[in-house]
């Protein structure tokens, strides 16, 4: 998690844990060195004759993006439709990719200077002016997250707005960048076959009570109404939500510094918009985990872990 940061969310509940900017509804790509590649629909095996040739089912297009500090490397351009992303974190501070689509009639530069606000001025006005569409959320250097993504033609960014000891979003130094989302989506190709779902609410998560260990695909869908996102980590040294709650809830939260040592970052899904899906693929060690979503209440400034969206899942 982030170290010695302020909570976006202007209250610093869980500024011991990160220094990420609450409004992680930012959006921001990793400034990654990607490589951009369509998986290839595969060989056709030759069929006795007069038998008619079995179809192939398109594969769903993959990139991958790096992050660095404090740049991306990524594709300009996306084909429309389900994209697979994996993010490697190849930094040495944490980093997440969130991914939004600028509005129709919102200009980057609009959407920029709403976003420092969100920061500086505690102003939310840039939740209005994008539409989240998920991404990999924060990782410890060396990490990966694999997401894959539903997207529709438009332009959009990707942010990180994870801070530093400095207290600045990453975002301000660099990882933030544009790309466009062109083209028709193909009805060929398929969503990947879950292993689970995953429900976010105002405010709650459906989680299940355990996963196994290893490669597991989710489906993660936002029923809103607010957007949301699913920040996971895992409760190392015997600690149970518990104690994360109680942690929460200390007046040691409110101050800056790093997390404790039993709590580390371990991906998940960056913030959906009301009405939308994206599945993520997790790969985790047995252990004790919980899910917290930092998005604030546009009503109240508040992130949504303080108004109850805070669970919890073993891994065995």
């Amino acid at each position: 998690m982030a170290k010695n940061g302020k909570d976006f969310y202007g209250p610093s509940a869980f500024g011991v844990i990160r220094h990420r900017n609450v409004l992680p509804l930012v959006i921001l790509f990793f400034s990654a060195i990607v490589t951009f590649f369509l998986a290839a629909c595969g060989g056709q095996a030759s069929s006795p004759a007069g038998s008619t040739p079995a179809s192939t089912v398109p594969a769903i297009p993959a990139i991958t993006i790096k992050a660095m500090d404090f740049s991306f490397d990524q594709p300009k351009s996306l084909p429309a439709g389900l994209v697979d992303v994996t993010l490697f974190n190849n930094g040495k501070s944490e980093h997440q990719l969130q991914i939004v689509r600028i509005n129709d009639g919102v200009s980057y530069d609009q959407f920029y200077t709403a976003l420092k606000d969100s920061f500086q001025k505690n102003d939310l006005k840039v939740f209005s002016m994008v539409t989240f569409f998920g991404g990999a959320n924060a990782l410890k250097p060396g990490q990966s997250q694999e997401v894959i993504l539903n997207l529709t033609q438009g332009n959009y960014v990707a942010v990180c707005v994870i801070s530093g000891a400095d207290n600045v979003p990453h975002f301000m130094k660099g990882m933030i960048t544009q790309f466009t989302v062109s083209g028709a989506a193909t009805t060929q190709v398929q969503p990947p076959k879950e292993d689970g779902t995953i429900l976010l609410k105002d405010f709650s998560f459906v989680l299940p009570q355990s996963l196994p260990s290893g490669p597991v695909t989710l489906k993660v869908t936002n029923q809103g109404p607010q957007a949301h996102e699913m920040d996971i980590v895992k409760l190392t040294q015997g600690k149970t939500i518990e104690d994360l709650k109680k942690l929460l809830n200390s007046p040691s939260a409110s101050q800056e510094g790093p997390p404790p040592s039993w709590i580390e970052d371990a991906g998940g899904m960056a913030g959906l918009q009301l009405g939308s899906s994206a599945w993520i693929k997790l790969n985790l060690q047995p252990g004790n985990y919980a899910a917290l979503c930092f998005f604030p209440d546009p009503k109240t400034g508040q992130p949504h872990f303080m108004k109850g969206m805070i669970g919890s899942f073993k891994v065995q």
